[in-house]
C-alpha cells in the first residue's frame, strides 16, 4: 500500500505540468498522450507522426504531454494529475499512457480468485474511492456458511493476503468510469535491458504498424473473426450481423458430429456458414441443442494460418489462457503474420504482467515482453491494439456495446471501451470489482 501522500505534494506534483507544454494543447482537446521526457526524447518523431495520423482519421484533437519523471510516480500522483487535465480540459474522453507510467494492484475480484494483478480502474474512474480494507498478512478463512461475511476465501484452504494496493473500491455514482485509458507498456525479462533506449526499441515496431492503418484503413477488412466454444459470444455480438452481413463473420465453431466428436481433435476448426441462416436468431435455435463443441479442438496452427490469410477489423478469441499463453504462446504471438487490427482475447489472465520497478506487488512473475497480448501488439502481426483482462475472468467482455459502438455506431476503440466498462452487464450487475479490462496499444482505431 502507498505511504499517504499530503494533498499538497500531490496537488504541486500535479501542478507542475503547466510548465511542460500543457499550454499549447487546446482546450477542446478529446484525449492526451503522456509520456515521460526521458522516452519522449527518444520517440518523438514516431509519436508525434502516430498521434498527429490518429487525430486526423478522428476529427478531435489529442494532445502529447511530455512529464518530467512520470515512471518515477506513484499511482496517486498519475492519478491527481489525471483529474487535474480533466478540469483543464473538460472534453477529454481518454489518456494513452506510454511506456512505464506505474499502476496499481488489487486483490481478490472474488472469493475465489485471491490475485493480485494491475488495476486500470483506478485512473479511469478519478473520483472513485480506492481502498486497502484487508491487510497484507491476513489469514483469510474459507467459507463456513452459505451466506458468509467478506471477506473470505473459496475453497478448502486458508489464503494470506499478499501485499497490495487496493482491495475495495466505492464508485462516486452509477454512471462509471469517467475516461478511457489504454497503455503502451514496456520492460522486459532481463533487468539490464529495461534502460529508455531497451524501451525505445520496444516501441518501435508498434508506431510503425499503427501508422501503416491511418495510411492505408482498407487493407484491413471490415469482417469479424470468433473462435469460441460458446455461443454467448457471437450472441453479445449479435449487432455485427445486421451492420455487416453474416457473409463476414467467420464463427468457429458448431458440433454437427455428436458429444465429444472434437475434444482435443482440431478436425472441429471449421468455419460455420452464417449466410444460410435467415439471422442470429435462427441461427442460435439451430445451434443451442447442439452438443458442446468441448475443449482443445482450437488449433494453434489453424488459427495462426487463417490469420495469415486475411486481415480483419477485429479478433476474437475464447479459449484458457494465461499471461503467457492463449491458443498461441506469446513467442507464437511475436512470430505471427496478418490476423486483424484489433484482439479481443477472452481467456483468462492475458494481460497479466509486472511493470519495472513498480512499488505495486502483483502475483505474476510475466515481464511485459513475455505476455502475450501485449506480443499480439508490438509482434509482427498487423494488430495494433487489444483488449483482455489481467485477472483470472470471472465475467464477460460485455461485448454488446463494445460491437455496437464499433461496427454500428462507427466509433472508436477508446470509446467503445469505456462505454463497455459504463454500461450493466446481465452476468453480474452488481459486482463492479469483477469488472477488469484494460485496453493495450491503439485506442484510435475503428472498424469503419
Amino acid at each position: 500500500m502507498f505511504k499517504l501522500l499530503s494533498v499538497l505534494t500531490i496537488v504541486l506534483q500535479a501542478l507542475s505540468l503547466e510548465v511542460m507544454g500543457m499550454a499549447s494543447i487546446p482546450e477542446k482537446v478529446f484525449a492526451l498522450v503522456v509520456v515521460d521526457t526521458r522516452l519522449h526524447a527518444l520517440v518523438k518523431d514516431d509519436l508525434v507522426g502516430y498521434v498527429r495520423a490518429a487525430e486526423a482519421r478522428r476529427g478531435f484533437p489529442i494532445g502529447i504531454v511530455a512529464v518530467d519523471g512520470i515512471d518515477d510516480w506513484k499511482p496517486p500522483q498519475v492519478r491527481a494529475a489525471i483529474s487535474e487535465w480533466l478540469k483543464q480540459y473538460p472534453k477529454l474522453e481518454g489518456v494513452l499512457m506510454v511506456g512505464n507510467i506505474k499502476l496499481p494492484s488489487f486483490f481478490m475480484p472474488r472469493a475465489d480468485l485471491p490475485e493480485t494483478r494491475l488495476w486500470p480502474r483506478y485512473y479511469e474512474d478519478p473520483e472513485l474511492v480506492a481502498e486497502q480494507w484487508i491487510a497484507p498478512g491476513t489469514i483469510l478463512q474459507p467459507a463456513t456458511s452459505p451466506h458468509p461475511g467478506w471477506p473470505f476465501v473459496a475453497g478448502s484452504e486458508p489464503f494470506t493476503v499478499p501485499e497490495h494496493d487496493f482491495d475495495d473500491m466505492q464508485p462516486p455514482s452509477p454512471s462509471g468510469p469517467r475516461i478511457w485509458t489504454a497503455y503502451l507498456p514496456v520492460g522486459y525479462a532481463e533487468e539490464e535491458r529495461n534502460t529508455y533506449e531497451n524501451f525505445a526499441k520496444q516501441l518501435g515496431p508498434f508506431f510503425r504498424k499503427a501508422l501503416g492503418f491511418y495510411k492505408q484503413p482498407d487493407r484491413y477488412n471490415r469482417s469479424l473473426y470468433i473462435v469460441s466454444n460458446d455461443l454467448s459470444v457471437l450472441s453479445r455480438a449479435g449487432l455485427v450481423w445486421d451492420a455487416i452481413g453474416p457473409r463476414h463473420i467467420e464463427y468457429y465453431s458448431v458440433n454437427e458430429k455428436g458429444k465429444g466428436a472434437f475434444k482435443n481433435n482440431p478436425e472441429g476448426y471449421v468455419r460455420t456458414d452464417l449466410g444460410k441462416f435467415a439471422g442470429l436468431k435462427e441461427f442460435l435455435d439451430f445451434a443451442t441443442p447442439l452438443p458442446w463443441m468441448d475443449e482443445g479442438w482450437q488449433s494453434p496452427q489453424v488459427f495462426l494460418s487463417h490469420m495469415k490469410e486475411s486481415q480483419r477489423r477485429v479478433v476474437c478469441w475464447n479459449v484458457h489462457s494465461n499471461p503467457e499463453l492463449s491458443l498461441l504462446s506469446w513467442q507464437q504471438a511475436r512470430e505471427m503474420q496478418g490476423g486483424g487490427l484489433i484482439g479481443v482475447m477472452l481467456g483468462c489472465g492475458v494481460a497479466g504482467f509486472k511493470q519495472p520497478n513498480s512499488p505495486s506487488h502483483v502475483d505474476t512473475k510475466t515481464p511485459v515482453d513475455h505476455n502475450v497480448m501485449v506480443n499480439v501488439v508490438f509482434g509482427k502481426s498487423a494488430f495494433v491494439a487489444a483488449t483482455g483482462c489481467p485477472f483470472a475472468r470471472v465475467r464477460d467482455e460485455n461485448g454488446t456495446p463494445f460491437y455496437r459502438t464499433m461496427y454500428v455506431d462507427g466509433g472508436y476503440l477508446g470509446r467503445a471501451h469505456l462505454l463497455r466498462l459504463r454500461e450493466g452487464q446481465a452476468s453480474s450487475p452488481n459486482e463492479l470489482r469483477q469488472q477488469q479490462e484494460i485496453l493495450i496499444g491503439d485506442p484510435f482505431v475503428d472498424a469503419r
